[in-house]
C-alpha cells in the first residue's frame, strides 16, 4: 500500500472544466487551421467560419465605408463556388467580382467591388442569367452594367475595426503561425509535459509502494524469526528441565 498523500488533488469539477476548455480550444484551432490551409491551397479568398474581409480601395462608398476600411463579408459561396443563397434584397451592400465593361477603361474587371443593390434580382432570357443592379453610396449614377448574381461573393455585415484587424491578421501567414500554430504547439507540449509528469508520478508511487511492501516483508520475516527463536528457547529450556529431573532420579 502507498503512503497517504498530504497534498489535496484538484477538484473534479475544475479538472473537467479545464479539460473541456482545452479541447474546445484545440478543436477551434484545428478547424481554423484546416479551413485556412484549404483556402490557401485552392486559391480562394481566405475565410473563417463563412466570413472573409475586403479592403475598400475607392471612395465610391464614402460616408458608409471609406478608403482603407476593411469590411466583413458573409460569404454565400462554398469552396467549390456554388451559390448558397440567391435571395438578395434591395438596399443590401454586397461584395462582387466586377464583370467586363464595369468601368470605362475596364481596369476593374475581375476585382472585388463593394456596392449597394438598388434593384431586386431580375432574370434576362437572352443570357439565361440572373442580375442585380448596384450603385456606390457616394456615386451619382448606378453602375454601368448589371452584376450577374453568380459574381456575388457575399453580403457586407459591418466593419468592426477590432474584429476586422484580427481577422485580417489571422489570414496572413504570420498571423496564422502566431494565433494558430504557436498555441497548438504550446498545448501539444503542455500535454506531453502532463503525460511525462503523470508517468513520473506513477513510477515514483510504484517505487514507494515497493519500498513499503519490502519494509513490511522484512518486518514480517523479522517477527517470524523472533517467534521461532522464542519457541526454540522455550523448547530448549523445557528440555533442560527434563534432563535435570532425570539426573535427580
Amino acid at each position: 500500500m502507498s503512503k497517504d498523500k498530504t497534498k489535496k488533488s484538484m477538484p473534479k469539477w475544475l479538472d473537467v472544466t479545464l479539460r473541456v476548455m482545452e479541447w474546445t480550444l484545440i478543436i477551434f484551432i484545428v478547424v481554423c487551421m484546416l479551413s485556412l490551409l484549404s483556402q490557401r491551397m485552392t486559391g480562394n479568398t481566405p475565410e473563417l467560419f463563412g466570413y472573409s474581409t475586403y479592403t475598400v480601395v475607392t471612395d465610391s462608398m464614402a460616408g458608409t465605408y471609406d478608403v482603407g476600411d476593411v469590411v466583413i463579408c458573409k460569404r454565400i459561396k462554398d469552396t467549390l463556388g456554388y451559390m448558397k443563397d440567391t435571395g438578395f434584397e434591395e438596399g443590401e451592400v454586397i461584395a462582387f467580382i466586377a464583370p467586363a465593361n464595369f468601368d470605362k477603361d475596364n481596369k476593374l474587371q475581375g476585382l472585388t467591388i463593394t456596392h449597394r443593390i438598388i434593384t431586386k434580382p431580375f432574370y434576362d432570357e437572352e443570357t439565361d442569367t440572373w442580375y442585380v443592379e448596384t450603385k456606390g453610396d457616394n456615386a451619382v449614377y448606378k453602375d454601368r452594367v448589371p452584376i450577374p448574381v453568380e459574381n456575388i461573393q457575399g453580403t457586407i455585415v459591418g466593419a468592426n475595426k477590432g474584429i476586422v484587424k484580427f481577422f485580417k491578421f489571422l489570414t496572413k501567414w504570420y498571423g496564422f503561425v502566431i494565433v494558430i500554430v504557436v498555441p497548438l504547439l504550446i498545448i501539444l507540449f503542455w500535454q506531453i509535459g502532463i503525460l511525462i509528469r503523470e508517468k513520473s508520478k506513477a513510477t515514483i508511487d510504484r517505487i514507494e509502494d515497493y519500498k513499503v511492501d519490502a519494509l513490511k516483508q522484512i518486518e514480517e520475516e523479522h517477527n517470524k524469526k523472533v517467534e521461532e527463536l522464542k519457541k526454540q528457547a522455550i523448547e530448549e529450556y523445557k528440555q533442560s528441565l527434563n534432563e535435570n529431573k532425570e539426573k535427580e532420579k
